[in-house]
């Protein structure tokens, strides 16, 4: 199950978020949102009229990112980069917990 954000206007789970959203929640401009789409760092998920969405969990390892600029002074290429890293490291956590859930389960 994807993990979801919760809007406590409407208390109800997101599962996508506009460029807009992105944009504010990650405290960076429109035209660097779509800057990072360039580099490849962020891909879209879902296009409705002339809004473009993303999905939650895209957006996780931005979100930490942007934190990361913030507290040391990085340029969007970094963020770009640190973003990649941040995805592989979620990747490689969830082959650990499945490579655990495995052994517990294998005959000792």
């Amino acid at each position: 199950m994807p993990m979801q954000i919760i809007d406590a206007a409407l208390m109800q789970p997101v599962e996508y978020l506009s460029m807009a959203e992105v944009s504010n929640l990650c405290q960076i401009a429109q035209d660097e949102v779509l800057e990072l789409m360039d580099y490849g760092a962020l891909q879209s998920d879902m296009v409705v009229g002339d809004e473009v969405f993303f999905a939650v969990q895209r957006v996780q390892s931005l979100k930490v990112a942007c934190i990361q600029r913030q507290n040391y002074d990085l340029d969007l290429f970094s963020v770009a980069l640190a973003v990649g890293y941040l995805q592989e490291i979620d990747r490689l956590k969830q082959q650990i917990a499945v490579y655990q859930a495995l052994s517990r389960s294998a005959p000792h």
